[in-house]
């Protein structure tokens, strides 16, 4: 039987879990800032710039959860990458 290089990991997915989670908080408020800023002017307003900040983090978090999650998927069962 092979044995896989890496070992199973618990602090990997409760901090993909927690990106996940904490995605599903940003994105909204960033949403949120996006849909203000262009009540308020529009395109060339600061708070546009904000805006794009929060739902970068968001979809970086996101990003960052999804791809965590399944590395240790693909631990867990042995898929090699």
């Amino acid at each position: 039987m092979i044995q896989p290089l890496q070992r199973r990991s618990t602090i990997r997915t409760i901090a993909g879990g927690v990106c996940l989670a904490s995605s599903l908080v940003v994105l909204p408020a960033g949403f949120i800032q996006m849909v203000q800023a262009l009540e308020n002017g529009g395109y060339a307003t600061g708070g546009t710039t904000f805006a794009l900040w929060w739902l970068a983090a968001g979809g970086g978090l996101l990003g960052l959860g999804i791809a965590l999650l399944i590395w240790e998927v693909s631990v867990r069962h042995g898929i090699k990458h």
